[in-house]
């Protein structure tokens, strides 16, 4: 079939004229059992065609970053022994299959466009627009997955845990959050090492816990933090904690780490009061040129603000000028990756014969 969608939008048309127990309608829709396969078919080879012909550069972008993600998946899940990684739905299925989950936007466009709703220009256009939008926040996050897989299997880890809240109940929402107070539970181990956190938590907690067999201590990671409610009864005494009132809204691509020789002593981010000093950030940028953006100045805050006790390491897919980074930010490393995890050695190396403290 060629790559055109109007092509393949005709011979979708075509199918439903030759067949008249379909039924699309302004309000119904009818699809009878046995036209089904071949509509969703064609229905859904218009779309992917859609994408193949407008979009051929981001798909091209896509494949490396989905094949290399993939593959450090497996390698974690069977040296973890893992039933899955988990995450968000949309970047799950956009780094298992790129092309099924940019052409998703287009599900309810292409009926409209068979109601007569919207022309072929309109159609286009608003999927433009869609795709254009869903692509480079999927990429981003996806490619800052790719990197914490990547070091989980360079620190060697050889047990993973989690740190499983409660769900939050419309009570725990109607109370203030001064005086909500909330027990950190104890780590577990887990079968899975999750990225998904609930919008409303009563705690701000690791994504995981991992045992590096490499510098025989614990490591947890926390990605896509979000602002909890309650403070916590048992935080640890061991670590240091900033008042949330001096921190500013921390940037997508931030990655907190943090190490110690027991999993409880990093089984808390943050509560609603306070934040635990990182041992090390890892600011992931997959985009390219994104120090062109005001990128860098978010890198040099979070590090003012937190001040890890290991600095920080942006790790770029895309080469970066040396003379960005001032030189007297000696605590601030970049490192140009693209798809080598050898190249990520330093992060790993930085923790070698270093212990987690508040020291």
């Amino acid at each position: 079939m060629s790559n055109s969608w109007h092509q393949a939008y005709t011979e979708l048309t075509a199918f439903i004229a030759e067949h008249s127990e379909v039924e699309i309608g302004a309000n119904k829709v009818g699809l009878p059992t046995n036209v089904r396969p071949e509509f969703w078919r064609l229905f859904n080879a218009t779309r992917t065609a859609f994408v193949e012909e407008k979009f051929p550069d981001l798909l091209d972008k896509a494949r490396p970053l989905s094949e290399n993600y993939l593959k450090v998946e497996q390698e974690i899940i069977h040296s973890l022994s893992l039933d899955d990684v988990s995450m968000e739905d949309s970047l799950h299925r956009f780094l298992h299959n790129p092309a099924d989950e940019l052409v998703r936007g287009q599900f309810d466009l292409l009926f409209e466009l068979l109601k007569g709703r919207l022309s072929c220009q309109t159609f286009e256009e608003r999927a433009l627009r869609d795709i254009e939008a869903r692509f480079e926040p999927l990429y981003r996050s996806g490619y800052e997955k790719w990197v914490v897989l990547s070091l989980v299997k360079l620190l060697e880890a050889d047990k993973s845990y989690q740190v499983v809240l409660r769900e939050v109940s419309h009570e725990d929402k109607r109370r203030m959050r001064a005086t909500s107070k909330e027990s950190v539970p104890p780590p577990v181990e887990s079968k899975r090492l999750s990225f998904e956190h609930e919008p409303v938590s009563m705690l701000a907690v690791p994504d995981f816990i991992v045992h590096s067999a490499k510098i025989n201590q614990y490591v947890s990671v926390r990605s896509g933090y979000r602002a909890p409610l309650a403070t916590a009864s048992n935080a640890s005494e061991h670590r240091k904690w900033y008042l949330l009132d001096s921190i500013v809204a921390l940037e997508p691509g931030l990655n907190l780490f943090y190490l110690a020789d027991r999993p409880e002593e990093i089984s808390l981010v943050a509560d609603v009061q306070k934040i635990c000093k990182p041992d090390l950030n890892v600011e992931c940028r997959g985009e390219k040129d994104w120090y062109e953006k005001e990128g860098l100045e978010k890198v040099k805050l979070h590090n003012s603000m937190l001040k890890p006790r290991l600095g920080s390491y942006i790790v770029s897919r895309e080469p970066m000028p040396e003379q960005k980074i001032d030189s007297q930010e000696e605590d601030i490393h970049l490192l140009t990756v693209g798809f080598d995890q050898s190249k990520l050695a330093p992060i790993v190396d930085s923790f070698v014969g270093y212990e987690g403290s508040d020291q």
